[in-house]
């Protein structure tokens, strides 16, 4: 509303117009009229306005623009027009008794032209003429949103030539419903012309031409119109100077037009409920399959999702359980590993041993060579002594000698004794498995010394008795053997060096030997020390790996004892899942089944409802036919009543020669009479005179 005012003020300051304060106070009232009637549904009233065509014949719901009995200049009419061609706001307009005018209605008629948003406009009493009458064909050809037209009270038939523009548009027209024509001065031309366009228009339903001047012949062309349009079901003539008889027509003629339309409206309506009604029931079973099938999707879609759940379950158990036995896996390497390294510790600690066990045998055959060895270097001494002792006693002479060599030999025995019993100690304490052997060599030794011993004392016993015998051939080769002393003495120096040497290289040799036995035994103990404590480590880490191993392999032993019970439980469940799904396969097939029943009675109703139709169809093509016999017979009638109005025609003017004749003569008979009531009236006037004079004495 403040859209159209403040378009109209701005039309009105474009124009250098002063706006008309009557038309602001009429559209304030419409604004404070809209403000207060406002409802929660308000705001849709210009969109239900705009988006939809109002059926007038209940009234126009909308927006009304009252500017009735407000006197409108040409100009206002004009910004009126210019404001209206865009307006969607307005759907009826009231302009009646604003002395508009042609002028003011040929300005104001463009706007109606491009308007679509009025359906009602009353123009009444506005003087329109000739010049409207052109207009409005004009808007009636042009505007296609227009309902009811009131034109009452103007005179738009005075020119019959621009009237029939009028009748042009509105044969042009599909969309007016209502025509008010009432007192427009519409002589019988206009009337046939009005009539010609009816019959080319079906859509107006009522038409209202009273006190016009149409006379007979345009009774007649309405009569001739209703035999084209089926469309017309209220046509007002009254006041037309029509005769009875094509009143009649008219009206039997409106009946029929009333009755078509009221069985093409019930038809319509019957159709529109059945084809309403199987709508529905198609959009019943349709919601009803779609509600099926959206379950059917719903659990189907539930189920894909249990089971892509399950089947990411079962793959994520899968890994893990493939995890769980690469890292089983990995492990059992790592113990064959370390399984592997055990058993090469322990092959080189056999390798090591049999090494010591070579070194042990090595030192044994050590210890018996030199055994062997001392054992030769004591058979040589020996043989060496006895050998001496043969030339001692061979010598006899040199007793003294030997007796001094006999206590060196003594004492190098004891010596040699000595260095027996060293040795013996340290072959002892070099290996204590040499002791068995050492104290056998021992024994072996005390039982050549005591041999010696036995020796010595029988080499002694025959010294002594050979001694005797010495002596006294002693001096003889005393001097024979002091060379061979002196030989002798120097062979045994060099035995005793060569001894010597034997025993420094025998010492350095057993020396050597025995810090070699040390640092081996050392080095070995040693070695055996650190890999035992490293073999005991690994054993503990092994131990304790095997020991977590253990438990690693319980625990996976347990989780895979409970991925297998989930496993079976899920397998359960998807066979109980797998069940439900075979039991929704057999309901969606039952389903499916009453679907199919449910379609088939569907389209047995359907069928029968066509049947039903076409029967209806029948009976329609039957009234059809009637309709068809009785417009013929309607014509035949039409055609005898022509004819009958001929005659009746013709009897008029001879009942007319004969009323006026009766008329001459009921004026004679009437003077006659008045002649006779005069002297009547004298006689009794005369009588009540001379009857007042005995009438007033009684009463006295």
């Amino acid at each position: 509303m403040e859209d159209f005012r403040s378009n109209y003020l701005r039309l009105c300051k474009e124009n250098n117009l002063n706006p008309q304060e009557s038309v602001l106070n009429q559209l304030k009232q419409v604004r404070h009229s809209g403000t207060h009637s406002k409802t929660p549904r308000g705001n849709a009233l210009a969109s239900s306005i705009l988006g939809s065509s109002t059926k007038i014949d209940t009234g126009v719901v909308g927006v009304t623009l009252d500017l009735s009995t407000t006197s409108l200049t040409a100009q206002t009419c004009a910004i009126l027009g210019e404001a209206l061609a865009k307006d969607c706001l307005f759907v009826e307009l009231k302009l009646s008794d604003c002395m508009i005018g042609d002028d003011g209605f040929k300005l104001l008629a463009p706007g109606l032209c491009t308007n679509v948003a009025l359906r009602s406009l009353d123009l009444k009493g506005n003087n329109l003429r000739g010049a409207s009458a052109e207009a409005l064909g004009k808007v009636f050809r042009q505007n296609h949103s227009l309902r009811r037209v009131c034109l009452e009270w103007n005179s738009l038939g005075l020119d019959s030539d621009r009237f029939t523009l009028l009748a042009e548009g509105i044969s042009a027209n599909n969309s007016l419903e209502r025509l008010d024509l009432r007192n427009n001065q519409i002589s019988h031309d206009g009337a046939s012309e009005l009539m010609k366009s009816l019959q080319r228009n079906c859509a107006l339903q009522s038409v209202d031409l009273r006190w016009n001047n149409i006379g007979i012949v345009g009774g007649r062309s309405a009569l001739a119109m209703l035999q084209y349009n089926k469309t017309l079901t209220d046509l007002e003539l009254s006041g037309n100077n029509i005769t009875q008889d094509i009143v009649k027509a008219i009206d039997i003629a409106m009946e029929h037009n009333l009755d078509r339309a009221n069985l093409s409206n019930e038809h319509q309506t019957r159709q529109s409920i059945m084809t309403r009604e199987i709508k529905q029931l198609r959009t019943e079973k349709k919601q009803q399959s779609s509600d099926l099938l959206h379950r059917i999707d719903q659990q189907n879609d539930f189920h894909d999702k249990t089971q892509r759940d399950t089947i990411h379950k079962i793959y994520q158990l899968q890994e893990a359980l493939a995890e769980r036995k690469s890292a089983f896996n990995a492990l059992n390497a790592k113990l064959s590993k370390t399984e592997a390294e055990l058993l090469l510790v322990n092959q080189r600690s056999r390798d090591l041993s049999e090494l010591l066990e070579i070194s042990r045998k090595e030192n044994e055959a050590l210890v018996v060579m030199h055994h062997k060895e001392l054992q030769t270097q004591l058979g040589e001494k020996a043989a060496t002594e006895s050998k001496l002792l043969q030339e001692t006693s061979s010598l006899k002479d040199r007793s003294l000698h030997l007796e001094t060599k006999s206590d060196e030999l003594d004492r190098r025995c004891q010596n040699q004794q000595d260095q027996i019993y060293e040795l013996k100690e340290e072959l002892a304490s070099s290996h204590a498995q040499t002791k068995l052997q050492a104290t056998q060599a021992e024994e072996r030794l005390q039982n050549e010394r005591q041999r010696l011993r036995d020796q010595q004392r029988d080499v002694e016993q025959r010294h002594i008795s050979e001694i005797h015998h010495l002596r006294e051939s002693s001096e003889e080769s005393e001097r024979a053997y002091k060379d061979r002393i002196s030989k002798l003495e120097e062979h045994r120096r060099h035995i005793e060096e060569e001894m010597s040497k034997l025993k420094n290289q025998h010492l350095t040799e057993r020396l050597g030997l025995e810090e070699q036995i040390l640092n081996t035994r050392q080095r070995v103990k040693e070695e055996e020390h650190q890999r035992m404590k490293h073999l005991e480590d690994k054993i503990r880490l092994l131990n304790n790996a095997k020991d977590d191993l253990q438990q690693h392999h319980s625990q996976q032993m347990q989780t895979i004892a409970e991925l297998q019970s989930k496993n079976s439980n899920y397998t359960l469940e998807v066979e109980s899942l797998k069940r439900t799904l075979e039991e929704l396969n057999q309901e969606v097939a039952g389903k499916n089944n009453e679907l199919q029943a449910e379609v088939n009675r569907v389209k047995l109703n359907h069928s029968k409802q066509l049947s039903k139709m076409e029967v209806q169809v029948q009976d329609m093509e039957s009234l059809r036919e009637r309709c068809s016999a009785l417009e013929l017979q309607l014509t035949d009638q039409t055609r005898r009543h022509r004819a009958e109005l001929m005659d009746r025609d013709n009897e008029l003017v001879n009942t007319r020669d004969r009323m006026r004749s009766q008329e001459i003569e009921y004026s004679r008979m009437q003077e006659e009479e008045a002649q006779r009531a005069g002297m009547l009236q004298a006689a009794i006037s005369g009588y009540l005179v001379s009857s007042r004079s005995p009438a007033a004495t009684p009463r006295k």
